[in-house]
């Protein structure tokens, strides 16, 4: 198994540029193509920003990333030390609603369902978030 990791012990929304570059690179270097990459990015872009506007109030916290290839799939994980929040509870919104009737919110964490396999979250041992964004069967032969 490859992995490649990033750790801002106090990011901001200012950070989200140089995290966006890292998943895009570290995806390419372990053998996924500019459309995984894309989706992935906008994917944990999405769950990044809630976590910094949310998690932490648009104050300064720890984010970890690290990107790992496990035979042809891949997985993302991202941890932070904010309140523990289970976004993958989040009910699936009803897209069929006129945009004026649905409640604000709630399609981020549907676009995430919908960019991975699998959207997993757990608590760490340490009493942190983590949250899995898991694509199967998406890797080639990695580069170097």
């Amino acid at each position: 198994m490859k992995s490649l990791a990033l750790r801002l012990p106090a990011a901001t929304v200012h950070d989200l540029y140089d995290i966006r570059e890292f998943l895009e690179k570290a995806v390419m270097q372990l053998g996924g193509n500019e459309d995984l990459a894309g989706d992935l990015v906008l994917s944990v872009n999405e769950a990044v920003t809630n976590v910094l506007l949310h998690g932490y109030s648009d104050q300064p916290g720890l984010i970890e990333l690290s990107v790992e290839a496990n035979g042809s799939d891949l997985t993302i994980r991202l941890s932070d030390g904010g309140p523990l929040f289970d976004p993958t509870t989040a009910p699936t919104p009803d897209l069929r609603l006129p945009l004026d009737q649905r409640p604000l919110g709630g399609l981020g964490v549907h676009m995430m369902r919908q960019l991975t396999d699998e959207l997993a979250y757990s608590v760490t041992g340490d009493q942190r978030n983590e949250l899995k964004f898991i694509r199967r069967n998406v890797l080639g032969k990695p580069t170097r």
